[in-house]
């Protein structure tokens, strides 16, 4: 995935497992790569950041998020927190009147995006 995302890095690479259907390992130390300039924020010029190859690492977790906390980290639902019809007690799940369900609805929030942020959610 990271060579797909910044061609030039020449990581190894192995075949995928026929017994267990996953990937296998071949990093062997943690590195940091930055992202190219075409990944950086176009007005101000800003690295988008960087990506971290961690060798036997298959996922990652959140900590000090809080439920209510965790649309903050989602840059395009920020504008709309407090616009719900329960303001910023909306769980933006089920309740009639959400904002960022409708910017879902409407186009605004790719629906990617908000099925990421519930699951997300529910491990918090």
């Amino acid at each position: 995935m990271l060579n797909a995302l910044q061609p030039g890095l020449g990581l190894r690479v192995n075949a995928v497992s026929q017994a267990t259907g996953k990937g296998k390992h071949t990093t062997t130390h943690q590195e940091m790569f930055l992202l190219q300039p075409e990944f950086s924020n176009a007005e101000t010029g800003a690295a988008a950041g960087a990506i971290v190859d961690t060798p036997g690492v298959r996922e990652f977790g959140l900590w000090e998020v809080t439920p209510d906390d965790l649309a903050l980290f989602f840059p395009e639902m920020r504008p709309l927190l407090g616009r719900c019809r329960f303001g910023l007690d909306c769980g933006h799940d089920e309740e009639p009147g959400c904002a960022i369900r409708k910017a879902v609805m409407d186009g605004q929030i790719s629906p990617r995006r908000y099925q990421s942020y519930l699951r997300l959610k529910e491990e918090l």
